[in-house]
């Protein structure tokens, strides 16, 4: 009778270890797998220790209506001449506007100002596509800068502003950007050189005349 109950009381705790889980393994569906990182997601603006990280921030920017992180995007006044100066170059049609008065990083700034200040609730709305949505190329300025001192090709860009539920407009054309690397730490990129082109003769359609035209506002 004793041996019988033995073999009772075996088999209840199997049974019982059985049913229970090792508490330290995990099950395959209970973890959830963390997500696909993007630069800029949540609202970051990641340091542009890469050259790609200024067009992401560049993008976002201009989406967010946010004047401080789009300037970042530029060579600040602090390392201006120290190896380059922020160029400007302007579609040539407008070139006798900008003869006259070179654009500089304060014109930049004013004209986004401007631009973002003229919001009513949630506008304007900025959208940037640049090339095809694709990598952007970037290539050395000469056979040494590769590491400080980049160029894009020129590149067909779509900027949309919804300057209301209903009032946009889409300026749009080719541009060509140069971007070096400051040395001093964390050693982020910054475009110094930007050149705008018209496409097809639409030269109200340009940045260019976007640019001109809330400095001219200003006035």
């Amino acid at each position: 009778m004793l041996q019988l109950f033995n073999k009772f009381l075996v088999i209840i705790m199997a049974a019982l270890l059985g049913a229970c889980t090792n508490p330290f393994t995990t099950r395959e569906g209970q973890v959830e797998k963390p997500g696909t990182f993007l630069p800029g997601q949540n609202g970051v603006y990641d340091p542009a220790v890469t050259p790609e990280l200024v067009f992401v921030n560049l993008k976002k920017a201009l989406s967010d209506n946010n004047v401080a992180e789009y300037m970042k995007c530029f060579i600040p006044q602090s390392l201006q001449g120290l190896p380059h100066s922020f160029l400007f170059i302007p579609e040539q049609h407008f070139a006798n506007e900008f003869t006259r008065q070179p654009w500089t990083l304060n014109d930049e700034q004013n004209y986004f100002i401007q631009l973002v200040q003229s919001q009513k609730g949630d506008y304007p709305k900025i959208e940037l596509n640049l090339g095809d949505g694709g990598e952007i190329s970037l290539n050395p300025i000469t056979p040494t800068s590769v590491n400080d001192s980049l160029e894009t090709g020129s590149i067909k860009y779509n900027l949309k502003i919804a300057f209301s539920l209903d009032s946009s407009k889409t300026y749009s054309g080719l541009l060509q950007f140069r971007l070096f690397r400051s040395t001093t730490p964390p050693e982020v990129w910054y475009i110094y050189y930007w050149q705008d082109n018209v496409l097809n003769k639409n030269y109200d359609q340009t940045w260019t005349n976007l640019k001109l035209y809330y400095r001219k506002k200003a006035l």
